[in-house]
């Protein structure tokens, strides 16, 4: 079995976890227009007869603001001495930033890297994409590949280019295994997608989510799920439950939708809402959410 271990890396919000859905063609990172939405190293695989390629998608470097910004910004930067490959992701649409530049120059001394220019679907002309390439071929890449998430070719040429770098090996993992992680770590996902998706751009830098309860009944072929939405502030827990509860209802039926959707299967989802002042500064407290 020829396999390879691969690092996604960027700033928040350049298509990470797009690229990592598309090559598995499994909805595995949850995605959101707002930034910093991964927040955990999701391990994604890639299988077919002869390949197994194991991805990194990792949480978007940024400059952080809190405990929690750095525990990102680490979880990021330390996927990078674990791999083979590292994939560098560039919008077509965006210079090169400070944010970038960081990312840089933790990988110059790196001896396998490409940049992944996407939102191909934006080039106006033939001209800006030569001078993207230009751009990124200061920092020495094996190879720079522009991509569009809606076209398939482009993603199918981003998986014959990181087969190059494969080696023969043990099969790592069994050829139907997508992910790493567990279902109650993906239902807890899917509830904060719910969660910001219904927020304010402020709101979801400030939730975290835990699952207390998690069983399945398998009789009654229902999933029974019990979450507690945090958040740092008093006024916070109000917008979160809404008027009437309005709010915390549109969260509910939404995660409950798409948690039933992923595993297919009903649903019995509990949401409460608590406040939990600063977790975000306090190690204690991330630890406990897992950060």
């Amino acid at each position: 079995m020829k396999i390879c271990w691969v690092a996604i890396i960027g700033r928040p919000n350049v298509g990470k976890s797009t690229l990592l859905n598309n090559i598995i063609q499994y909805d595995l990172s949850i995605i959101s227009p707002k930034p910093q939405t991964t927040r955990d190293q999701i391990l994604g695989i890639y299988n077919d007869r002869e390949y197994q390629i194991i991805f990194l998608d990792t949480p978007g470097i940024h400059k952080p603001q809190s405990k929690f910004g750095n525990q990102l910004n680490k979880k990021a930067f330390e996927s990078l001495d674990e791999v083979d490959l590292i994939l560098f992701l560039q919008p077509m649409d965006q210079q090169i930033s400070k944010g970038d530049l960081l990312i840089l120059e933790k990988i110059k001394d790196y001896k396998n890297k490409i940049a992944i220019i996407t939102k191909k679907d934006l080039l106006k002309n033939n001209s800006d994409m030569n001078n993207k390439i230009i751009e990124l071929n200061k920092y020495v890449f094996n190879a720079i590949i522009p991509i569009s998430q809606n076209d398939r070719k482009s993603i199918d040429n981003v998986i014959e280019e990181i087969k190059k770098y494969t080696y023969t090996d043990v099969q790592l993992y069994e050829s139907d295994f997508i992910t790493d992680r567990s279902e109650l770590f993906i239902s807890k996902e899917i509830i904060r997608l719910a969660t910001i998706e219904n927020l304010s751009d402020e709101l979801p830098h400030s939730i975290a989510i835990e699952i207390y309860q998690y069983n399945i009944d398998e009789k009654e072929a229902i999933r029974n799920i019990e979450a507690i939405i945090y958040c740092k502030k008093e006024s916070q827990k109000g917008i979160i439950i809404g008027k009437n509860g309005n709010m915390i209802k549109k969260i509910g039926t939404k995660a409950r939708k798409l948690i039933s959707q992923k595993f297919d299967s009903k649903v019995n989802l509990k949401l409460l809402v608590k406040v939990n002042k600063d977790w975000i500064n306090n190690e204690k407290q991330l630890k406990k959410f897992d950060y």
